[in-house]
């Protein structure tokens, strides 16, 4: 019982308050920042999912890594307090990302209005009926993009943007600087292990059968039109709005989205309710395992005369990163690499797949534009990557070429070899492909 009173004191407490906290400071810091003051202008991928997971382990780290030290996980190389942590933020993880769906909800407006010239400004908590419009289905714009998914990018997914200007009836537009647009999208994923002439074959059977969906469409078809605001979506019907006209300003333009689902279930869905039901099941889990174990005391003794704890992963990795003496390279390039990710993900990029015109509008090394006066692709390439699961394999790549190669060469002769051979590669690549995009450390790792 003495061990069980210290367990919950010391870990079981702690991990209740950080978790609460953090879900409620999260969703409240949310609802404030992007609903109500309306200047947290970030992608809803990266608040919905990415930040809450991110951040989680963060909180967890700093606030409940050592306490979780005193109990006595058997484990070979430290994993066992590696997978309490882990349980730990994934208990408060869930419950976070299910309360982002409750924020939104409660900050979602149903309006109706007569003309959409009505509307002044579509944030995506803004759903509108219009009693009276009409759509310039002879002036579509199309866009369309490609990214990969799954653990191995086993998926490729096609998506179409159609947009078409929404008028009122009762006055002729100038379409060709127009602002309210109703926009569709069609999605296909297929099997990204296919050949080339296999993807180029299904490309044009979706491209046919959306085509035809699109022209058969009825826009009048919707329970309440969404507006779109700070998303890949929205992205993707600025780029077809950019087809029909030269000079756009994206934040003067309203994007509606029919949406066949109402209004009134959708904000009857208890998700507060779900997200604090999955708070207790993942508390009660986390409970039992805390039980199991017996405390160490001399990690109880070490944790209260603050000193530091043994095996402790976490330390080792930031010292693994931090440039030293005997290993500057390495860690030096994985953090530009690093920085350089997380500002342009938080630029709107996607986390999992950027899609090619992304890659490329940020300086992907392509023959046409490096032959047409932008050579600098050649270098600024290397510091881009088509997604997390490519920048933490190259990240790797770097860490371990970069010592063994610094031990011989030194700082200067291993930095210049890294960049001459990333160079060298991206040279390579435009001579032999014409059309691929080619970004990230592999040429200079490889």
């Amino acid at each position: 019982m003495k061990d069980l009173g210290l367990k919950i004191k010391y870990v079981y407490f702690r991990y209740l308050l950080v978790g609460v906290l953090y879900i409620l400071f999260y969703s409240f810091f949310r609802w404030f920042f992007e609903y109500k003051l309306g200047i947290l202008h970030l992608k809803d991928e990266l608040l919905d999912f990415w930040l809450p997971l991110i951040l989680a382990f963060v909180v967890v780290v700093i606030w409940l890594r050592k306490r979780i030290f005193i109990l006595n996980i058997k484990a070979k190389n430290g994993q066992g307090f590696l997978a309490y942590r882990f349980v730990a933020a994934i208990t408060i993880i869930i419950p976070t990302i299910i309360a982002q769906y409750h924020v939104k909800h409660i900050s979602s407006q149903l309006v109706m209005v007569a003309s959409p010239y009505e509307i002044n400004k579509a944030k995506d908590t803004d759903l509108y009926i219009i009693e009276d419009f009409d759509v310039a289905n002879y002036y579509p714009g199309i866009s369309a993009t490609s990214r990969t998914g799954g653990s191995r990018d086993e998926s490729l997914y096609y998506t179409l943007y159609f947009v078409v200007p929404l008028i009122d009836k009762n006055h002729q537009p100038d379409l060709s600087n127009h602002s309210y647009w109703y926009g569709l999208k069609f999605i296909r994923r297929i099997n990204n292990f296919v050949s080339d002439e296999k993807k180029d074959q299904y490309w044009q059977d979706f491209y046919t059968s959306s085509l035809q969906k699109f022209k058969e469409y009825n826009y009048k078809d919707y329970d309440y039109l969404q507006g779109l605001a700070y998303s890949e979506d929205r992205d993707g019907y600025i780029r077809a709005i950019k087809e029909l006209q030269k000079e756009v300003d994206v934040k003067k333009l309203i994007i509606l989205e029919p949406v066949t689902d109402s209004f009134l279930k959708k904000k009857a869905a208890n998700h507060l309710a779900w997200a604090f039901i999955s708070f207790i099941i993942g508390a009660f889990v986390f409970l039992l395992m805390i039980v199991i174990p017996s405390v160490n005391y001399e990690e109880l003794k070490r944790y209260k005369e603050k000193q530091t704890m043994h095996n402790d992963d976490v330390k080792d990795l930031l010292s693994f990163l931090t440039p030293n003496n005997e290993d500057f390279v390495g860690p030096l390039l994985i953090l530009i690499n690093l920085v350089v990710f997380v500002v342009l993900v938080f630029s709107g990029i996607g986390v999992i797949s950027a899609t090619p015109q992304e890659l490329l509008d940020l300086g992907g090394n392509r023959r046409f534009e490096v032959l047409n006066g932008e050579p600098w692709r050649l270098f600024i390439s290397m510091f881009l990557h088509d997604g997390l699961i490519h920048l933490m394999m190259n990240l790797v790549g770097i860490g371990i070429t970069c010592f063994w190669i610094e031990i011989y060469f030194g700082r200067f002769k291993t930095l210049l070899i890294y960049l001459v051979s990333g160079i060298v590669a991206s040279i390579s690549s435009i001579f032999w492909y014409e059309n691929t995009i080619s970004v990230g450390a592999s040429g200079a790792i490889f």
